[in-house]
């Protein structure tokens, strides 16, 4: 029953195949930790023991909360099959507290300072493996497309006329990501060194099947260390960093949650309101319009390097 609640979550695209694997993994998980027990003999003590460990063990609240959101899922399938859980009460189960990141985004600055890290090899040679790149990245930072919903395009769904490429996105919900004129001369240039008949946007580099996101995680590493940025972040970050972006410079909350394929606004500024405001508070803070304190005592025109104003 449990495979046949994955098989048809596959059928339905109700999980991504990502979303499969990880909450494939929670569930092992979780069944290890309790030991030899049968699923419908789970209580709500079992989750409190599970919590208490996985806490003892140093597992952040995140990834133990993702682990009881993955059971609460399975179970509630279970119950669709006629399975009974006598002893256990699912409303009642309580995930522990996650305290929410802030949402991590590239300034303006190291966008360019990663491009030209990227853009610097394609230059010197024309390759398959560095152009690839280079129009996947546009691509991400451009539409703030998800890395799955990327690698899943092919040549055939750019429709050029319009400029935009329909997509499938996270839940099987259908959306557009719509094309400016520099990602699209990158996607040609990486197009025409191609010399495969793979279906693919995106595909390995002898062109035999489409490219892989461990493969694209390894080339994306590889510029992140040349770049030089010191800043963590990873490829997921350039979604982060077209949506804060867009809403920094004016455009519309519902213009961004359309872009990023989110059923509610809600989401949208959930995510980025915070990182939106803060950058805001920030440039408000050294405008000088808002200058109060004399001139003369501010410590960056007026004290010796040797000096330190006292709290």
């Amino acid at each position: 029953m449990v495979e046949d609640c994955f098989r048809e979550a596959r059928i339905t695209d109700e999980l991504r195949p990502g979303s499969i694997k990880k909450y494939g993994s929670s569930i092992k998980n979780f069944l290890e930790l309790l030991g030899p027990k049968n699923l419908t003999d789970l209580n709500n003590r079992d989750f409190g023991h599970y919590i208490l460990e996985m806490k003892s063990r140093g597992a952040s609240n995140v990834r133990i909360a993702n682990v009881i959101a993955a059971m609460k899922w399975l179970i509630a399938r279970l119950w669709e099959k006629g399975a009974t859980f006598p002893s256990l009460d699912l409303l009642a189960v309580r995930k522990p507290k996650a305290v929410k990141k802030e949402t991590n985004y590239l300034t303006e600055r190291e966008v360019a300072q990663f491009l030209d890290t990227v853009q610097d090899d394609t230059s010197r040679r024309s390759t398959v493996k560095g152009g690839r790149f280079m129009a996947f990245t546009m691509l991400l930072l451009q539409t703030g497309a998800r890395i799955g919903e990327a690698l899943s395009i092919n040549r055939a769904n750019i429709d050029r006329e319009n400029k935009e490429i329909q997509i499938v996105g996270k839940g099987g919900k259908p959306r557009t990501l719509f094309l400016r004129d520099e990602t699209l001369h990158w996607i040609d240039r990486y197009l025409a060194v191609r010399e495969d008949d793979e279906p693919a946007l995106f595909a390995c580099q002898d062109g035999t099947a489409r490219w892989k996101q461990t493969d694209a995680g390894r080339s994306f590493k590889r510029y992140k260390d040349r770049s030089g940025i010191k800043k963590h972040f990873v490829i997921h970050t350039f979604r982060h960093t077209f949506a804060t972006m867009y809403l920094m410079k004016g455009a519309g909350i519902n213009v961004v949650q359309t872009a990023l394929g989110h059923s509610d606004p809600v989401t949208t500024l959930k995510y980025y309101a915070a990182a939106v405001e803060k950058a805001k508070v920030r440039e408000t803070i050294n405008d000088r319009h808002f200058d109060f304190i004399p001139s003369s005592l501010l410590a960056s025109r007026s004290l010796p390097n040797n000096c330190h104003l006292s709290q």
